[in-house]
């Protein structure tokens, strides 16, 4: 027999199907990016569950998974995966970090508004959004450094948009990535400060720029331009053409208007103050003011004005959305809506069914090692009903032959006025009479107490054994059961007569 053929080693930038990552086996393919690639992964032993994200290293020992580990475990944001897991896979070249994530069904922001036609409003509202997810990072003492279209995910289901990859993050007290001056990110999207700042340190040996919360919202501005007019804004590098209008003093670029008409002022002067030249003008590079700013760009579009922000038209052009693709982008999402709504009920399901068990699990410990206790309680119960209705006999048999209410200690134990056993024919119509709505003049208020009595609209009640309505005489019909008024505290009587 010949040697059996080795197998090529299994490439992390393109795992098969069925691969095995730690706890979590691949389901299939999610995208790659220049410093990892996703994949959509199921837990092994549960791949009935949601899916997660699992973001797997192309080169391995990547330090930049554990500044996202650590970023993302203090980000809490809806706007943001959530962090599930992180760990190492194990390969001859070496040890590849991952991440696993919440998995976002969705598409990257701006292919999203390639197959759609939103309006002023919805636009505002995804801004809004990952402006909130800025909000978090920022709150968390981090900086995303990479704020740009392909990094935001909207879902299918219900066009919510997460801020995705804090590969390029930093925060207080991280290591330098790289020796170069600027940090890692995308130069489209770069502020000018930032181009400006490398202008100046270019031969530096070892001073690196500060980047702010003014470049995280600059490069929304870049983001949230290029969403409204389909183009980028002028580039911010000095040495490209239309550079000067960043300059110092410089104009800054065109507003969204000029390039797409249907853009109304509300949303204009938004992007153009996250574009503005000086950083401080930039919402002082505080997110919660741009969210505090699209709610009132949103609020001040009236729905009249609230248009899809593109024309009609089947050529491949900026400003124009073809029908056809707007359709078939409504019927996958609500395809979506649809998984959606299944997968929670499956997820209701299996949540009732598993409540159903530890119930079980619960009663049959209780029936193994406390039956005893349990068969007493039982006893003590049965024991207590007997005694409340031969009492209640005793006061009836009492009441029926005349016994008026004598003096000394009997007097004590004999209820009076509306407590009073009556004679029958005096009483009041009691079968299927209902429990009023205040407590009765003698009878007793809260604190009840726990030897079987209950508090019901200010009063404390017997239940009146396993009767269900129509009730007994002398007793009172509540959400199907019948009870007993608990008469009130004893009363010294007085020993003579009053003046």
């Amino acid at each position: 027999m010949g040697k059996r053929a080795t197998l090529p080693e299994v490439d992390p930038r393109c795992l098969p199907v069925g691969t095995r990552v730690g706890p979590w086996r691949v389901a299939g393919f999610g995208g790659l990016g220049a410093y990892g690639t996703l994949y959509r992964v199921e837990p092994v032993g549960h791949e009935q569950t949601a899916p997660s994200a699992l973001k797997l290293a192309v080169y391995p020992g990547d330090k930049r998974f554990e500044r996202e580990a650590w970023l993302l475990s203090r980000i809490h944001s809806p706007y943001v995966p959530r962090l599930q897991a992180q760990g190492a896979w194990e390969h001859s070249s070496g040890a590849y970090p991952y991440l696993v994530m919440d998995w976002i069904d969705g598409e990257q922001l701006y292919a999203w508004a390639a197959r759609r036609n939103p309006s002023q409003r919805q636009v505002l509202r995804l801004v809004e959004q990952v402006a909130r997810a800025l909000v978090a990072a920022h709150a968390a003492d981090g900086l995303h450094r990479d704020v740009k279209g392909s990094n935001v995910l909207v879902r299918r289901a219900d066009g919510q948009a997460f801020l995705t990859d804090f590969g390029a993050g930093d925060y207080r007290g991280a290591t330098t990535l790289t020796s170069k001056l600027l940090p890692p990110g995308t130069p489209a999207y770069r502020s000018p400060e930032a181009w400006a700042f490398l202008n100046v340190f270019r031969h530096h040996p070892t001073v690196h720029y500060p980047a702010s919360t003014c470049d995280d919202l600059f490069a929304l501005g870049v983001m949230a331009y290029r969403l409204v007019t389909d183009q980028y804004p002028p580039p911010t590098h000095p040495q490209e053409p239309d550079s000067e209008v960043w300059r110092e003093g410089g104009s800054g670029p065109r507003p969204p208007s000029a390039l797409n008409p249907r853009v109304g002022p509300e949303l204009d002067a938004l992007i153009l103050r996250l574009l503005a030249v000086a950083p401080v003008e930039r919402f002082q590079g505080v997110a919660q003011e741009v969210v505090r700013a699209t709610e009132q760009a949103r609020e001040a579009i009236t729905p009249k004005r609230d248009h899809p922000l593109f024309d009609w038209g089947y050529e491949q052009l900026p400003c124009l959305r073809s029908p056809k693709a707007v359709r078939l982008a409504a019927e996958r999402e609500a395809a979506a809506r649809e998984e959606l709504a299944r997968r929670g009920a499956r997820q209701r399901a299996r949540g009732s069914r598993a409540q159903a068990r530890t119930r079980r699990s619960r009663f049959a410990r209780a029936s193994g090692m406390g039956g005893a206790v349990a068969a007493v309680a039982l006893l003590l119960v049965l024991l207590v009903g007997v005694a409340l209705r031969r009492a209640r006999d005793v006061l009836e048999d009492t009441a029926s032959v005349g016994t008026s209410a004598a003096v000394g200690d009997s007097s004590l134990r004999a209820p009076s006025g509306p407590l009073a056993p009556k004679s029958r024919d005096a009483r009041a119509p009691a079968v299927g009479q209902p429990l009023p709505e205040k407590p009765l003049p003698d009878q007793r208020r809260p604190p009840c107490s726990t030897n079987g009595q209950v508090e019901i609209r200010g009063g404390c009640w017997y239940r009146a054994g396993t009767s269900t309505p129509p009730c007994e005489e002398g007793t009172y019909a509540w959400q199907g059961a019948c009870y007993m008024p608990v008469p009130g505290p004893r009363r010294p009587q007085p020993t003579a007569d009053p003046p």
